[in-house]
């Protein structure tokens, strides 16, 4: 029987400053079956209620994580892969 692995992924964004807005994107996430084991917020300077968001999150299926992504762009903006890692097991 194979085994199976995890990927750990980090990524940043930015969101508009409207209610809800974090919580639609942590439920696209959730719906792809992303694990959400890290989130960080830091202010953008000069940019009043303006946030950049770091998560680290683990999945199973490579696909569904790239579908994930896809699902969630229209809602953010300044979207970067930080880091895509392959964990050992």
């Amino acid at each position: 029987m194979p085994q199976s692995h995890t990927d750990k992924a980090s990524l940043a964004f930015t969101l508009p400053h409207s209610q809800g807005s974090l919580s639609a994107v942590l439920t696209i996430f959730s719906f792809y079956g992303m694990n959400l084991t890290k989130i960080q917020s830091l202010p953008i300077i000069g940019r009043e209620w303006e946030y950049r968001f770091y998560i680290d999150l683990t999945f199973t299926d490579y696909t569904r994580y790239r579908q994930s992504i896809d699902a969630v762009r229209p809602l953010i903006s300044d979207f970067k892969i930080l880091g895509e890692y392959e964990q050992s097991v």
